[in-house]
């Protein structure tokens, strides 16, 4: 009998608790490897302490941090990436040299490409799969179009300097893997020798437990990490331009806020339900709710309407917060991009049950294509062919 295939992760953070977005997506990913018989180990900083999460997978947590946005102007002035910078950890680079002495991998999968710097370091003795779940340098140019000018100059400038490492980091990889297929035309247009490849995330289950029953006629569900940039301005936008205005339709309507972050969103007494972190989520998609997911700048896949289909609850987003998923207006989604057609679309959603039953249906139909036995079967055959290039065969 084989061995099994072996797989040492370094993630720029830990992937428990699964609470946020990034934390959910590789924290799915391990699982389901898991149960598909692949050995896994985790390299990354331990960040912030949190309660003990139980884990099919072993982590080795590094006592180290992300660099403090001041340190970095310097790297900025110098015409180096900010972002970059801030993950450069030479702590983390030693722990994951030991733990390739350790567990001899058969596989070094690293996740994001803020820690690019590591390809080099190591792709000519380990074959690697670089994978991203954003094409970084593109949600960057696209928020700059909603900052100040100063600050637009800032973003548009990392975008340049950090889209020229990103190629680089895709060259030097062996794989390069992302979560939706227009990442991967965006990086093979940016680095045409490099091999990238289409992971998709893991879809939530569907809920199992009792759900919350949400205050409002009706209510309104926006679940996101609002202390990630691009869902803390979709979070302002709805609160700024798109709720105001929705309000005004339906009096009567609450809208819940809830994940990393969205304490800091609004105060609007009577009208904003505040539920902070939650352990699970799923235990919010009220069958009489409506999920919000306003974002304006956007890459991937949004986890959030993956989470919506899988509870049945219908949601309204905006065109850039599903491209990603390859679907339009009408196909399990309402899509607009105006605070008064996004408006005018809730209201529409929140009180006809035909199409809310429809749009739920369309969008379980989508789930099978990111369920854990398809997503599990694509991450092991690109670790094999990750070690096909790097020049050996893998028999597994």
């Amino acid at each position: 009998m084989a061995a099994p295939l072996r797989a040492l992760v370094v993630a720029t953070k830990s992937p428990l608790p699964p609470i946020g977005g990034g934390n959910l997506v590789l924290n799915s990913l391990l699982e389901c490897l898991v149960s598909a018989g692949v050995e896994v180990r985790v390299v990354a900083p331990r960040g912030r302490e949190e309660p003990a999460h139980f884990a099919s997978y072993r982590i080795e947590h590094v006592p180290v941090s992300p660099k403090r946005w001041p340190w970095l102007a310097g790297h900025m002035l110098a015409g180096r990436s900010a972002m970059i910078a801030r993950y450069h950890l030479p702590a983390l680079a030693d722990a994951v040299e030991k733990e390739l002495l350790r567990f001899a991998p058969d596989v070094l999968h690293i996740e994001q490409v803020h820690l690019g710097w590591l390809v080099p370091r190591l792709a000519d003795r380990v074959p690697v799969l670089l994978r991203q779940q954003n094409v970084e340098s593109d949600l960057l140019r696209q928020l700059a179009a909603f900052f100040p000018r100063s600050l637009a100059w800032v973003l548009r400038h990392e975008a340049r300097v950090l889209a020229a490492f990103e190629a680089k980091a895709c060259r030097q990889a062996h794989t390069v893997a992302v979560i939706s297929e227009p990442d991967a035309e965006l990086l093979r247009r940016a680095a045409p020798e490099a091999h990238v490849a289409v992971l998709p995330p893991t879809a939530p289950r569907p809920p199992v437990g009792p759900r919350v029953h949400l205050a409002g006629d009706p209510p309104f569900l926006c679940i996101g990490s609002f202390d990630w940039w691009p869902n803390r301005d979709g979070g302002r936008w709805l609160l700024r331009e798109i709720w105001p205005l929705l309000r005004r339709l339906l009096p009567g309507a609450k809208l819940h806020l809830a994940g990393p972050g969205s304490d800091a969103l609004g105060r609007e007494a009577g009208a904003l339900v505040h539920h902070g972190v939650v352990a699970l989520s799923e235990c919010l998609y009220d069958q009489r709710a409506t999920a919000l997911i306003p974002v304006r700048a956007a890459s991937g896949v949004r986890i959030r309407l993956l989470e919506a289909w899988a509870a049945g609850v219908p949601v309204v987003s905006t065109s850039v917060g599903v491209r990603g998923l390859g679907v339009g207006d009408g196909d399990g989604v309402l899509v607009a991009d105006s605070p008064a057609t996004f408006a005018e679309a809730a209201k529409r959603l929140a009180a006809d049950g035909t199409l809310r039953a429809a749009l739920a249906d369309r969008g379980r139909q989508h789930l099978p294509a990111f369920s854990a036995r398809h997503v599990a079967e694509r991450a092991i055959a690109l670790y094999q062919e990750t070690c096909a290039r790097f020049g050996r065969g893998l028999a597994c």
